[in-house]
């Protein structure tokens, strides 16, 4: 069987055109997994134990409940936020609501949050030498602390808050934890 000229022509350039969306495809892929590689590098051993940060808001809105103030709601971009926050104390050495680089939780808190606010917040634990061990134990410590701090009482009992993230991050026994809050900003 032949093959005409002009069919033998698209035929190399189907081929060539398939081939360069294969490679195009490869290296978008690579593209992407590059940064998530490097920062997994940064941040090697490090781990998130999101059941005690669920364990946490769990205890917090129990609080907020026992006092009479309406519960919190949970918001993944603030959880970005607050692990962030946890994972730059963690690997920069430093315990503090403003980081080296001159940010403040409104600062970061603003920049990571994807929801109209008009009122920040943030609350932060941290613990070296502890294991996780029982979570509920561990969550429920860490709240009962925070509630011993007038200032970190008075942001988990604020009414005006509606949002929360909890970011914890450990290495090994040391452990950061922090609490990012919100006032969404009302709909008009």
């Amino acid at each position: 069987m032949t093959v005409p000229d002009s069919f033998k022509g698209s035929l190399s350039k189907s081929r060539i055109t398939k081939k360069v969306i294969v490679l195009g495809v490869c290296l978008a892929l690579v593209m992407a997994v590059v940064p998530s590689l490097s920062a997994k590098v940064s941040t090697a051993g490090i781990s998130y134990p999101y059941e005690l940060e669920r364990a946490i808001f769990y205890y917090t809105n129990a609080v907020r409940q026992k006092s009479g103030v309406p519960p919190l709601t949970w918001d993944n971009s603030l959880r970005d936020v607050a692990r962030a926050h946890s994972v730059d104390m963690l690997v920069n050495n430093y315990f503090s609501h403003n980081s080296p680089d001159g940010k403040t939780p409104q600062d970061r808190i603003r920049a990571g949050c994807r929801i109209p606010m008009n009122m920040t917040g943030e609350n932060i634990w941290m613990s070296s030498g502890r294991p996780l061990g029982d979570i509920r134990e561990l969550a429920r410590h860490i709240v009962d602390n925070w509630m011993s701090s007038p200032g970190h009482r008075a942001n988990l009992l604020r009414p005006e808050f509606s949002d929360i993230g909890v970011g914890v991050a450990t290495n090994g026994k040391d452990i950061q934890v922090t609490q990012a809050f919100i006032r969404r900003q009302p709909q008009r």
